[in-house]
């Protein structure tokens, strides 16, 4: 709403009015009534203004005493203020939303809890029975038979609940997710496309396609596959360019061999340029999660294919995701990273020392082909990965 403007002498005149209302009313509530009536105010005033100068000019002609003026002014600016309390506007609240879609979306997070409690439950079984299924066979086929029928209910559930409402494009999108996760791929990318096609900006399901078909190529090697991953991570970009997410996992499909070709092909660049785009990617999801210690050690790594390789840059981008570390483990994986580093400029006493500083059991295989990669440089024999 607009506000009116007030004259800078009837403005003088509101703050008078505006004392008088902080005297009768807590300062809060006649702070808030004079901001809402404030337009209307002014007119009320200007009415009043016009009463009180006849009623002082009637005074004179009809000799009132003085007094008596004052008092018929004062009365009438009181009378004129109190106009304010004849009616109250209604506040201007959104209106609520209709009974139906609440009652939607309640049966949808019902749905989405069934799921991730089944997903939880599932875990705990697998979990639990770990060591019980390498010497029970049995055992491991009633765990098959149980997941399996958890699941069911599950799936039972979403297109229960899609018959009633197949328009619901969040419920479609998380059913694809649910689909995905059971390896039905054909039915996955079924959910993710009508969810698309009815709404074709829902930057999510985009970015869970383009990662579907990521990893179906990835398993089987299709070129089209790749085609379509990188289309939907560009997409997703272009429906939330400020969620960092979606750079980072094409900055990551952009780094991977088995999809050079094409990438370099529907980004138009050399494969040699493919490192300083996704380069440029990593950056961006840092800039927009600057405190996320993944995108700061994945931007970081992203220096080490570049050529020549910018080791300060990489070294300073190292150092700032190390102050981003919340655990001993993603320090000892830094360690690992900047030994990888310094072999790459053949600082071999270097990438030693840093190999000191990573015990964690969990990189005892990486620190051993690193130790392996030191040595066959010195020597100058060629080490298979």
């Amino acid at each position: 709403m607009q506000r009116r403007f007030i004259h800078t002498r009837r403005r003088r005149r509101l703050g008078h009015v505006r004392a008088s209302l902080q005297s009768r009313f807590p300062a809060h509530i006649s702070n808030m009534i004079f901001k809402r009536h404030e337009p209307r105010l002014s007119f009320h005033l200007h009415i009043v203004e016009t009463t009180v100068a006849t009623a002082v000019q009637q005074c004179y002609q009809t000799a009132v005493p003085f007094k008596a003026a004052i008092f018929l002014t004062i009365n009438l600016l009181a009378q004129g203020c109190s106009l304010l309390w004849w009616r109250t506007p209604n506040a201007s609240h959104p209106p609520p939303p209709p009974p139906r879609a609440i009652s939607i979306e309640r049966e949808f997070q019902r749905v989405l809890a069934l799921d991730d409690e089944a997903m939880q439950q599932i875990a705990h079984w697998l979990e639990e029975s770990r060591k019980l299924r390498k010497t029970d066979q049995s055992l491991a086929a009633d765990l098959g038979r149980q997941t399996r029928h958890r699941l069911a209910q599950v799936r039972k559930s979403y297109e229960a609940f899609l018959k009633r409402h197949p328009n619901h494009d969040k419920a479609r999108a998380a059913f694809a997710s649910f689909l995905g996760c059971l390896r039905d791929d054909r039915g996955a990318l079924t959910q993710w496309n009508r969810a698309l096609l009815s709404d074709d900006k829902n930057a999510a399901a985009w970015n869970n396609l383009a990662t579907h078909y990521g990893s179906l190529a990835l398993e089987n090697g299709r070129s089209e596959y790749i085609k379509q991953s990188l289309n939907a991570y560009t997409q997703a970009i272009r429906c939330a360019p400020k969620q960092p997410l979606y750079h980072n996992n094409l900055a990551v499909a952009l780094g991977l061999s088995q999809f050079k070709k094409e990438a370099a092909a529907q980004f138009q660049v050399s494969p040699s340029q493919l490192p300083e785009l996704a380069l440029q990617h990593f950056q961006k999801a840092h800039d927009l999660a600057p405190h996320d210690f993944i995108y700061a050690a994945d931007l970081a790594e992203a220096y080490l294919p570049i050529q020549p390789l910018p080791k300060q840059e990489a070294l300073a981008a190292w150092e700032q995701a190390r102050k981003l570390t919340e655990d001993p483990r993603q320090i000892q994986w830094i360690e690992l990273q900047l030994a990888f580093l310094e072999i790459e400029d053949e600082q071999y006493d270097r990438a030693e020392n840093h190999l000191k500083n990573v015990t964690d059991p969990t990189f005892q295989s990486y620190k051993q082909k690193v130790i392996a990669a030191i040595q066959a440089a010195r020597t100058r024999k060629p080490v298979t990965p």
